[in-house]
């Protein structure tokens, strides 16, 4: 029977169970790095930069090394360029890094739209970045607007540097000091003069007398490569557009024009052509020349009348293997009625019964195409540059899936891992530096030659043809003429791949990159 009497009289027993001690996760750091190509430079190497970021995450009782990550000798300006931020990036989505070091914003973006992207991405991501430079920690900002500033500063020091390089080339060029970059065929550069390589110059003055005498340029070409004439060492064939470059080439005559071309002011920049948007500079006398001046003369004039003469057919050269029957697929053929011009289906043509498209007006055709062109400069921005972005991210995630890549991608890894290693025995003193050195060089030849591999690999994966289309069709859009009145080669070459006229009054354009487009043919009323 219970006693409540004896059960107050005895204290329960109490035993203490002492908490686990837990422990904490140490932060994972990675480092990012752009490191000097340069021999010389060892302050920016790679080993240098090992050795100061395995110290500097050493040094933090709460921090492990993840990895670290450096691109040699690649421009900043461009994060698809640069190999390791790419894996590093992709390392962070996989949730390997939870922080990362750069030694300043400059280092990891110049490109605002870029830095932007990324900083918002590893936050999401939960992965902070420390800018040792600014001391900005992305972790503890407040707003981005301060990230922002500073990538807008980055962007702008890009800039204001390349403006001080062309203010540089244009003191030079006003002073006639410049040298060119680059060396025409026939000349070599020795002491900041171009001086005549005797073989290359008799080349010269070959393709100029042969032009003279009548000789086209595909056909001097065609001669040249029969002959066995070499061009250069890294290139062996010669086309009739190399002969027309050699013949329209001012520098043959001991002139030069300087300022042919001109980087533009934005970033990415790009090379474009100078059509009168930049001063040029005309340069007598300033080398040996290898044609006399009434020579160069001559074949200006006949490469003029030649241009004039053919000057009412270009249309119709340009259309003529790239316009086909919708219907049934063979190539159209011009013909002529009542001195106007037609296109029409070889097998309409030969017996209606065969095809039911009938023939259009060259002008027709003409037109439309010119339309097509117009529509696009206007609206590329909405068209090409969505499209760009697409085929960018598949192409992305085509390689992170690339098992080629993805082993590539893991023997860097190892071998960053072992430079790391012997960094750590190089520090405890247990390698001596001979020893060191031989194998840390040893490992930065391979991880030099696995990225070069990789951006091989790279380079031949399946969108990159689409890629490189349009951003060939982004580049002549942005330059080209606001108001086009007729078909050139360089819309040709820069957009249409082929046209197929499927009824009377309409026609699909497939352009370069994979996109087609449909354009009506309005008959002209006259």
């Amino acid at each position: 029977m219970y006693n409540p009497n004896l059960a107050s009289a005895e204290p329960p027993k109490i035993t203490v169970i002492s908490a686990k001690s837990q422990e904490i996760a140490k932060l994972r750091v990675a480092a990012y790095a752009r490191v000097s190509s340069d021999s010389d430079d060892q302050q920016n190497s790679y080993i240098a930069q090992v050795d100061y970021y395995t110290k500097n995450i050493a040094a933090h009782e709460g921090w492990e090394l993840a990895d670290i990550y450096a691109d040699e000798g690649i421009t900043g300006l461009v994060a698809s360029k640069r190999d390791d931020f790419n894996r590093m990036i992709q390392d962070c989505r996989d949730g390997k890094i939870d922080r990362i070091l750069v030694k300043s914003i400059s280092r990891f973006a110049r490109n605002t739209k870029e830095y932007i992207q990324y900083v918002r991405e590893l936050l999401r991501l939960g992965v902070s970045i420390h800018f040792e430079k600014e001391n900005i920690d992305t972790g503890k900002m407040t707003s981005e607007q301060i990230a922002t500033i500073y990538g807008a500063f980055s962007q702008m020091e890009s800039q204001n540097h390349s403006n001080n390089m062309r203010i540089s080339v244009r003191i030079r060029m006003e002073k006639g000091d410049y040298v060119s970059p680059t060396t025409p065929y026939g000349y070599k550069l020795e002491e900041r003069t171009l001086v005549i390589i005797p073989e290359q110059a008799e080349v010269v003055r070959r393709i100029f007398t042969a032009y003279l005498s009548g000789q086209g340029k595909e056909d001097i070409a065609n001669e040249l490569n029969r002959l066995g004439i070499p061009r250069t060492k890294d290139r062996k064939m010669w086309y009739s557009t190399t002969i027309g470059y050699i013949l329209t080439n001012i520098s043959y005559t001991g002139d030069m024009v300087w300022q042919k071309s001109f980087a533009t002011n934005d970033i990415p920049f790009r090379q474009v052509r100078n059509k009168g948007e930049k001063p040029k500079y005309f340069v007598e006398n300033c080398h040996e020349p290898i044609i006399s001046k009434d020579e160069f003369q001559r074949v200006q004039a006949l490469l003029e009348t030649r241009r004039l003469q053919i000057a009412g057919t270009v249309s119709s050269a340009l259309l003529k293997k790239k316009l086909h029957c919708g219907n049934c697929g063979t190539l159209f053929r011009r013909k002529i009625v009542n001195e106007k011009v037609y296109w029409a289906c070889r097998r309409h043509d030969s017996h209606k019964d065969l095809c039911p498209i009938s023939q259009v007006p060259e002008e027709q055709i003409i037109t439309a195409i010119l339309r097509m062109y117009h529509k696009l400069k206007r609206h590329r921005e909405q068209i090409l540059s969505p499209l760009l972005s697409q085929l960018t991210e598949l192409r992305e995630k085509e390689l992170r899936s690339n098992r080629k890549i993805n082993d590539i991608d893991k023997e860097i890894a190892q071998l960053t891992e072992q430079n790391l290693v012997l960094v750590r025995l190089k520090s405890k003193g247990y390698v001596d530096s001979a020893l060191y050195l031989s194998q840390t060089g040893d490992i930065d030849f391979k991880l030099r030659e696995l990225r070069r591999l990789r951006r091989r690999i790279m380079e031949t994966t399946g969108e990159d043809g689409q890629i490189k289309a349009t951003e060939t069709m982004l580049d002549y859009l942005e330059s080209s003429p606001e108001h086009l009145g007729e078909l050139t080669e360089e819309l040709f070459e820069a957009l249409v791949e082929n046209i197929t006229i499927s009824s009377e009054t309409e026609m699909n354009l497939t352009l370069y990159n994979g996109l087609t487009l449909k354009e009506t043919m309005e008959r002209t009323v006259r």
